[in-house]
Order: C-alpha cells, then structure tokens, then sequence
C-alpha cells in the first residue's frame, strides 16, 4: 500500500492523458493530466471479487472508458460520483449504468432514505464501502469510506487545496457527521481528495487555474486534517468566512446561477 513519490502532472506533452497509480492490487488511484485540464482531477476505481466503483469520470476532455474497461475486466462496473460538478461528470456520456447526478438520483440508488442523514453500503463482492451524504460544496455530494483499506474519499469537501462552500451551513453539518462518523469506529489511514491546489509550502495555494504545478503538496491527507477542519469549521460559527490552514483552504463563494 503506497503512494507515488511525486505524481506527473502531464505538462510535458508526451505523456499519457491519464496517470495511473495502484495503491494497492484492488485499489486504482488515476490522475487526468493538468495538460487536459487545468482541474487534474484525481478519479478512484475500487475492484471487488464481482463488481467495480469508478468514483468520477473526469472534464471529459480525453477518452477515459478504454483504460477503465482494460483495469476492470470482467467484472460489473458502477459509475458515481463524489458530486456533479463538471470535472467530475464530464466523461460519463462514455459510460453506461451511471448513477445519475442529483442528489435524489444518489439517495435512490444507494437507498438513503433520509438524505443528508443516514449512511449506505455497498457491497462489491468481498468489499464493502459506506456511503454518506456531505452536501455544502454540492447538493448530491458523498464521501465513500472503504473498511478494508480505511481510505476516505472526500472528493471537494477536503483535498489539499481550495474547498470551495456554496452551502455554508450544510457544509458545516456535513463536516460534523463525518467527524462523527469516523469517531463512531471507522479509522481513517488516509483521506484522499480529487484535487491538489497547494503546493508544499504550508497554507500557499496555486493560482486559480494554473496548469502547472511545480512542488505540488501531497494527495493523501492524515486523519489529523480531517480532525482539524471539524474544528475549525465548528468554531467558524454561522457566518461564512475564509479559512487558512497549511493543508487547505475554507473558500466561501456564492452559488453559481442556474
């Protein structure tokens, strides 16, 4: 079980429009290249004994579904996401059985009776994942937690970069539910997010929309950080406000017009 030492960000324009990185002989961390798009985005694909999670399909701005396909084999692929912005949904045309994008599409199809509340499970064969609701950067946001390998997969709600909160007060609850999820007995060994947006310098971010990364931060974050942005956003109190930690940045903005 590992991580790269550094992850090719695809800027030299002979590399491949995906990075793929085996964390471990079940577990597919692939990276799109910030040549692609800017965003390079992380996306998950979590292997079963009889079906297969790829959680987001990317910008869509390169085929994706032929690599997929090869690391999958033969098993039953299911595709969600951890929300529906954009560069996260932008190569599901290229799939089917897609879990569709809003929040009452994801509630329906992992059985979340009581969205946000509640967490779900799905079983890939010899692997079981849950599934909670974290709505406040997106409506249809989930964070999925998988027991065998104790990953947390975090998508927007916290990565090493700018959290962007279209929802304060959602994202302030939702943020306390998975606190208080892992502190119920999930251990956490890693959280790992869909983006990196700081560099290795404590609480120094990239320009928004740079294509270049030089001294990218690490991907995978401690369960410390999970800890810290709990208490941070607990203590930020109703009103929102910028907060800036060395691992990631609390990012109020307005909602985006329809």
């Amino acid at each position: 079980m590992s991580f790269p030492d550094r992850w090719d960000d695809g800027t030299d324009p002979a590399s491949a429009a995906h990075q793929v990185h085996w964390y471990d002989d079940r577990t597919a961390i692939v990276r799109q290249a910030l040549r692609t798009n800017f965003e390079g985005p992380f996306l998950y694909l979590l292997l079963g004994t009889g079906r297969a999670l790829l959680l987001d399909t990317g910008t869509g701005h390169v085929p994706l579904r032929p690599l997929i396909e090869e690391l999958v084999g033969e098993r039953e692929l299911i595709v969600a996401h951890t929300h529906s912005h954009g560069d996260h949904v932008g190569g599901d045309a290229e799939f089917g059985n897609v879990v569709g994008p809003a929040a009452a599409d994801v509630a329906a199809y992992f059985g979340l009776t009581d969205w946000p509340n509640g967490v779900a499970e799905l079983d890939l064969g010899e692997r079981v994942l849950d599934i909670l609701p974290i709505p406040g950067h997106h409506a249809s946001h989930i964070a999925v937690y998988d027991r065998d390998t104790r990953l947390l997969f975090s998508g927007d709600s916290l990565y090493p970069g700018r959290l962007y909160v279209f929802d304060w007060p959602e994202f302030r609850a939702s943020v306390a539910r998975l606190g208080e999820f892992v502190a119920a007995g999930k251990p956490v060994e890693w959280v790992l997010g869909a983006h990196i947006e700081m560099t290795t310098e404590p609480a120094r971010d990239y320009p928004m929309g740079a294509d270049r990364h030089p001294g990218e931060h690490e991907l995978p974050l401690r369960p410390g950080v999970l800890t810290e942005l709990v208490d941070v956003m607990a203590a930020a109190g109703q009103e929102p406000v910028r907060i800036e930690t060395d691992h990631f940045i609390v990012f109020p903005v307005a909602p985006p017009r329809e």
